[in-house]
């Protein structure tokens, strides 16, 4: 039987420009483009594993929309990841953050962010991010 790794991560947006951008991060290996995402540890939610990880790989802060945009999978370590995924107003980026050595990040228009990223179906939740927003901002009103 396959083992199931369970992850959580952020799409981190912002809007420059009346213009809805991404911001993605180089993969561990250098080769690929994904967004900041990580193991939910024993103890930890999906959402404080999401921000944490925000702020790890990416060195940025910011408000999560509750709840997830979706989810997501992929195989690694012999096993399948399974990644929550939520949306994330950016607040603040950081100079130096924990993995500014091995991450480059590039803030981009949100439909290239959707095809630049390694895994379509991450593609396909990047290209919900503009319906989620009206729905969150109609909410908050």
């Amino acid at each position: 039987m396959m083992e199931i790794f369970a992850q959580a991560g952020v799409v981190p947006y912002r809007i420059a420009d009346d213009v809805l951008e991404v911001l993605l991060i180089s993969t561990s290996s250098g080769k690929h483009l994904t967004i900041p995402k990580g193991l939910i540890d024993p103890g930890f939610s999906s959402t404080e594993t999401a921000l944490n990880e925000a702020y790890e790989e990416a060195g940025i802060q910011g408000r999560l929309l509750t709840p997830m945009i979706g989810t997501y999978h992929f195989e690694k370590w012999g096993g399948r990841c399974e990644v929550e995924v939520f949306a994330m107003a950016v607040t603040r980026v950081l100079d130096h953050w924990p993995e500014d050595a091995e991450r480059r990040r590039i803030w981009t228009f949100f439909r290239h962010a959707a095809v630049r990223v390694k895994h379509p179906d991450l593609g396909a939740l990047i290209l919900t991010l503009p319906d989620r927003l009206t729905q969150d901002a109609a909410r908050t009103r």
